[in-house]
């Protein structure tokens, strides 16, 4: 009959999903953004070893004959990141195939925008704050880093308070060796970042946060919503840090990739899956993490 429906899942129906679940928009992939993306390891891995620098050694002066060589191997520690796969699924019941067949459209791809948007979320949280039922940390706790804490909120601090606390907290890298040029990031938890607009002063109508970029002290201010509560008892945090792929990476075995759909009556699961490693530290002592703003 011309009119029959199958009650099955067509290629028109994966074609959305796939041009919805391929084309995540740019704001959701935050973490994708600031660092450098590590790709060319075999999904099937199940960990990625790699070296942490400790800064504890120094190159020196020797005497001519002499065998007491230096060796950098000596401030580095070997660390072995396990790979993770980060996966979400979304169900199709047979009621809402045929009614999408009856109309001659496609499925509603929602379904896939959502779980799209689970995933990429959680890879963020995973990239900056880790995962403690993995135990895995991310870069706002990972082992070696510089933490401070503030003596009060933004909200209570005048604008000079915080300009002059970022100008402080962005020296804790910009004095180390081989880090004053470096193009640092200023990620905010986003009530604080919020407060970065308020007015400079009844005689600078610029707002904090024009004031800090003028001063040309970060590449970029980013509002990063994972920096909420991540501080000493839950306070919220800001983090300065250099970007480049020697202090941080994200490691991706495998970007988001649709499976092939399932049948369970009543319905057609369609599962999604990434495999992911979060963020490779190498130089901790290039992350300065303030708590408590």
């Amino acid at each position: 009959m011309s009119n029959q429906v199958t009650a099955t899942l067509e290629a028109r129906d994966l074609e959305a999903i796939d041009k919805v679940i391929y084309e995540a928009p740019q704001e959701e992939l935050v973490a994708r953004s600031m660092f450098n993306i590590k790709t060319d390891i075999n999904p099937g891995a199940e960990t990625y070893s790699y070296y942490v620098m400790t800064r504890s050694g120094a190159a020196k002066i020797i005497a001519n004959g002499a065998d007491d060589l230096p060796m950098v191997d000596t401030d580095m520690k070997r660390y072995h990141a396990p790979i993770f796969t980060i996966a979400a699924g979304v169900r199709y019941s047979r009621q809402e195939i045929r009614q999408a067949q009856m109309l001659g459209n496609s499925v509603d791809s929602t379904k896939a925008e959502i779980a799209r948007r689970t995933i990429a979320e959680k890879e963020n949280s995973f990239i900056f704050t880790g995962d403690k039922k993995v135990n895995h940390k991310g870069v706002v706790n990972a082992e070696g880093i510089q933490v401070i804490n503030s003596s009060k909120t933004w909200k209570a601090s005048t604008s000079d308070e915080i300009v002059e606390q970022l100008r402080v907290s962005r020296a804790k890298i910009t004095i180390i060796p081989g880090f004053k040029g470096s193009k640092l990031k200023l990620m905010v938890a986003p009530e604080q970042y919020e407060e970065l607009n308020r007015r400079y002063s009844d005689y600078d109508a610029r707002s904090i946060l024009k004031v800090i970029q003028d001063n040309g002290w970060f590449d970029s201010i980013e509002q990063v919503y994972d920096l909420s509560g991540v501080g000493t008892s839950g306070t919220d945090s800001f983090v300065i840090m250099d970007t480049k792929a020697s202090t941080c990476e994200i490691l991706l075995p495998e970007d988001i990739v649709r499976l092939e759909a399932e049948w369970k009556y009543p319905n057609w699961k369609v599962p999604f899956e990434e495999r992911c490693g979060g963020a490779l530290i190498r130089t901790p002592y290039a992350i300065v993490r303030v708590d408590g703003i």
